[in-house]
């Protein structure tokens, strides 16, 4: 019997996920079960006083998450993250569009992030929503070239690397940004869901049933080569595939991977772990990969395990 796209995609990413800390996992399994079912997936990252980007639940820079900078692709990427976060150091609102083309054997379609700097409870945060767009690369480049037109930086394109590197920040005119794109990509049911707040109600009940998933199948490693734990993961998959390569795979991790997958979701907690004013109680090390617990209301300076510096 042939292998359906959810259990390839289930297989492929539960390998990676066996050392995973369990609130990353959450926010992972989380995060892929809205991309399969093809719903906008909300999260949003803390903005340091520098403007970098931090991920509460990793509980480190985003920068600190990419493990490519060096390839034509790691390099186009990175350059976007440096661009992203001086425009939120010297911002206090605004809406950016980072735009991902389809890359043979790595991104097998085309994937947006709107990310809205945002204020909340007096702290500065990039609120983020990423969008899986089917588009081919023809497709893309159409796409990205109509969006400058309703962008403040207006680049000129010329290719796709071109796209991958340089994100478009909106020109709204007092609109909303969903206005703006709604006009450019044919996605009712999307937008509806935005409109209403249904993709972050969504988001909290998909979290809701990872940390079952996560207590269940994966606080003992040996469990998640159960064919239970298979099925538990495809339960919650969409017969969509992916956008990005799972943790297993063998390219390192880039960018556009580390800005939409290193999140802290709406609502997160979720009875997972406890979190207090700088973030969950549990983080994944970035060197070692294994979890830490810190006390609450203290930060520690190296991991538990390996002794790596993990201040930020």
């Amino acid at each position: 019997m042939p292998v359906s796209e959810r259990e390839r995609t289930a297989i492929a990413n539960i390998a990676g996920w066996r050392n995973t800390a369990p609130a990353q996992f959450a926010e992972e399994l989380a995060s892929l079960s809205l991309e399969t079912h093809r719903i906008a997936d909300p999260y949003s990252y803390l903005i340091t006083a520098k403007g970098e980007l931090f991920s509460p639940t990793a509980r480190c820079l985003i920068k600190d998450t990419i493990d490519d900078k060096t390839s034509l692709l790691g390099r186009l990427e990175y350059q976007a993250v440096l661009v992203t976060e001086q425009w939120v150091a010297n911002n206090n609102e605004g809406v950016s569009i980072w735009v991902s083309p389809p890359k043979k054997g790595i991104y097998p379609t085309s994937k947006i992030i709107v990310q809205e700097i945002v204020h909340e409870g007096g702290v500065k945060k990039l609120f983020n929503r990423a969008i899986v767009l089917d588009f081919n690369e023809e497709q893309c480049m159409r796409f990205a070239w109509n969006l400058t037109s309703f962008s403040h930086n207006k680049p000129i394109f010329r290719d796709l690397d071109e796209i991958r590197a340089i994100p478009l920040v909106l020109n709204t005119q007092n609109k909303s940004w969903i206005d703006i794109l709604e006009k450019l990509i044919d996605v009712p049911k999307v937008w509806a869901m935005i409109r209403n707040g249904e993709d972050k109600q969504y988001k909290k009940e998909t979290l809701r049933q990872a940390v079952i998933v996560q207590k269940q199948f994966f606080t003992d490693s040996r469990l998640s080569y159960s064919d239970e734990a298979k099925i538990a993961v495809m339960q919650m998959l969409g017969s969509k595939s992916g956008s990005c390569p799972p943790r297993s795979g063998t390219q390192g991790r880039t960018a556009f991977q580390a800005i939409a997958g290193s999140a802290v979701t709406v609502g997160s907690g979720g009875g997972l772990v406890e979190s207090d004013q700088y973030g969950s109680l549990e983080f994944e090390c970035p060197k070692c990969k294994k979890t830490n617990t810190r006390p609450k209301g203290q930060l520690i300076p190296n991991c538990q395990h390996c002794g790596q510096d993990v201040r930020c």
